[in-house]
């Protein structure tokens, strides 16, 4: 399969067996490291103290290092050449022995010239010699790396080559469908063939008791061949990155990578054979649903939704607290299709109910009209609003805004730190004007450190026309959102659709009591965010709470 000659290979075991055993593994150790013994071990246990590396024909030991401790005393090459009874050439190839020694060892060309005592000149033609073999060596290295990419290749189709006695079973294999396609019975087609009955039932089996057609399937190329996956394989083995897998097989970077996250083994090895086997199984349609088929599974899910957690809450949650089990996953899409499609995936379309926006059908977004309101003066519009804010490093940064009930008689004022996602909700049962509205809000910050309370962005409602009380009650600067533009305040909208999931539009507000609005937001400020990598709001709250405070800037 290499392509050399037998004794080659014996070399090549012979030269490894010569390494081990001189760097320090024992006979029956280097044997169990080459994997099997072989004859002419003991031929080769012989040579391991008598040859050193070094040829019959090259100078003893002893001469070298005599001439290195002369040359260490402060002579030259060819005195020390001269004490060690060899020749002037003999002394300068053992300087340029050292000299390339001191290089590849990272010692810079000026500093193995002064440790040498050698001259600019010699420096020069040294440094040009050194620089030679390096490039020659490295050109070396990628033209046999090449090489072994292209044998990889090779190999691959020499693996997946029939075999004769393949060969013969496939050969009888196609001539029975022949005959099954010219009317002949299973019987006179296993007679025909000098074959037993059952075998020929075994085939039919195979194929599903379907003829198969004469024209072959048509590939896509979608998909990874056996092939294929044997290169992956080789080439992981010579080192190559995924890129250059990729581009060896003309594929995506991210195509082989999703292959080798999704079938190595706990181990980390990959193996072809069984990679393609898997992908073949797993691309089997249909499946059954992932919820319809774990009931522990399922049933978590459930008393999640019943909790008014959102799916991608669930899924991220499960995610953090099963990290071993993916048994116990599920992505929020497949929770999602379970509720809003009409097939049976796994959960009950009474469920749908639970989700914020209470629809059982998927509904496309649409975008509300411009419409012209009141105005408010001395308004501090959000782009004059500090670039840290953006960022959302800092805590203590907060969005508000009303959410009204029937009739725009109840309201709620609702703040949210962008920072920390922690929520405040204060019930104005009877108006909700500015003084309100300016009372409730300074009452909400005051429990609150300085730290915490830096700057409050808002929408251009009247509920804000005394904002310059406001803050000088507060000394929270307020910023204005341009109009019709509620992704600006996206962190308060977002907090708004998880409030309306408990006090719905269209209901009155003034029935909830102080007890219950702060139930309701001490529930969601303890359910795990995907932006707080699923930690949640009062846990982040508490931590800013302890961190050094920092200059408001």
């Amino acid at each position: 399969m290499a392509g050399i000659d037998k004794e080659v290979g014996y070399r090549f075991l012979r030269d490894r067996y010569l390494e081990l055993r001189r760097s320090g593994l024992g006979a029956a150790d280097t044997i169990e490291a080459i994997g099997r013994t072989f004859s002419r071990v003991s031929a080769w246990e012989a040579m391991v103290d008598r040859d050193h590396g070094r040829h019959h024909l090259r100078v003893e030991v002893a001469r070298e290092d005599a001439f290195w401790a002369a040359f260490e005393a402060g002579m030259d090459a060819d005195a020390a050449s001269k004490v060690a009874a060899v020749s002037r050439a003999t002394g300068y190839r053992w300087v340029q022995r050292r000299f390339r020694e001191m290089r590849s060892a990272g010692s810079s060309a000026s500093l193995c010239g002064c440790a040498l005592r050698l001259s600019p000149t010699r420096v020069e033609v040294l440094e040009r010699d050194w620089r030679a073999r390096v490039s020659s060596q490295r050109r070396a290295a990628t033209t046999a790396h090449r090489e072994a990419m292209h044998e990889a290749a090779i190999l691959a189709d020499a693996a997946l080559g029939e075999t004769d006695a393949a060969r013969r079973r496939r050969e009888r294999v196609d001539r029975y469908w022949q005959l099954m396609r010219d009317g002949v019975s299973n019987v006179d087609a296993c007679r025909l063939l000098g074959m037993s009955r059952r075998a020929g039932t075994l085939i039919r089996q195979q194929n599903n008791f379907l003829i198969p057609s004469l024209v072959p399937p048509r590939t896509t190329g979608r998909y990874l061949t056996v092939r294929e996956r044997m290169q992956i394989a080789d080439l992981l083995r010579l080192g190559c990155s995924i890129r250059q897998i990729g581009k060896q097989l003309g594929r995506h970077a991210s195509t082989i990578s999703r292959e080798l996250g999704r079938h190595r083994d706990p181990a980390g090895n990959y193996l072809p054979r069984t990679a393609d086997h898997d992908a073949h199984r797993q691309r089997a349609r249909p499946k059954v649903p992932r919820l319809a088929a774990n009931t522990a599974l399922r049933l978590l899910v459930q008393r999640k939704l019943n909790r008014c957690w959102s799916p991608e809450e669930i899924s991220g949650w499960l995610r953090k607290t099963y990290p071993h089990d993916t048994t116990m996953r599920v992505c929020h899409e497949t929770i999602y299709r379970a509720l809003l499609l009409r097939e049976d995936h796994g959960l009950h379309q009474r469920y749908a109910l639970k989700l914020r926006t209470g629809r059982r059908i998927r509904k496309t977004r649409w975008r509300s009209r411009f419409g012209q309101g009141s105005r408010i003066r001395n308004m501090v519009m959000i782009d004059q609003r500090p670039a840290e804010i953006e960022t959302r490093q800092t805590a203590g940064h907060w969005e508000g805004d009303l959410i009204v009930g029937i009739g725009s008689v109840s309201a709620m004022v609702t703040l949210r730190e962008r920072t920390t996602q922690y929520g405040m909700v204060i019930n104005l049962p009877h108006d909700h004007t500015a003084a309100s509205v300016n009372r409730a809000v300074a009452d909400a910050f005051a429990p609150l450190p300085t730290h915490l309370k830096r700057s409050l962005t808002w929408d251009q409602g009247v509920e804000m026309a005394s904002h310059e009380a406001l803050t000088a009650a507060t000394g929270v600067p307020i910023y204005f959102a341009e109009r019709a533009s509620p992704w600006q305040r996206g962190a308060n909208e977002n907090y708004n659709g998880l409030l309306r999931q408990y006090f719905p539009k269209g209901t009155d507000l003034a029935k909830h009591t102080a007890a219950h609005v702060a139930h309701v937001v001490a529930e969601i400020n303890s359910r795990p965010r995907k932006g707080l990598d699923y930690d949640t709001p009062a846990q982040r709250l508490r931590a800013q709470r302890r961190a050094p405070r920092t200059a408001i800037r």
